[in-house]
């Protein structure tokens, strides 16, 4: 389960959120329309592998 932090958005200019959950932090900024740029780091690779499997238009995935 992911918790969003901060409150409010980081940059004023677009909207973008941080997401965390054990060993793991998401950035999602919304683009417009229904695009997003969506940056998951985690302290270990296993942590990612269940995004993989995700239909996503991802141009790298290290999981």
């Amino acid at each position: 389960m992911l918790h969003q932090v901060p409150p409010r958005p980081w940059w004023l200019w677009t909207p973008t959120r941080f997401h965390v959950a054990p060993d793991l932090i998401a950035y999602i900024r919304h683009l417009g329309d229904e695009e997003v740029d969506i940056w998951v780091g985690a302290g270990h690779r296993g942590v990612l592998r269940p995004l993989g499997e995700l239909d996503l238009n991802r141009p790298r995935f290290d999981g």
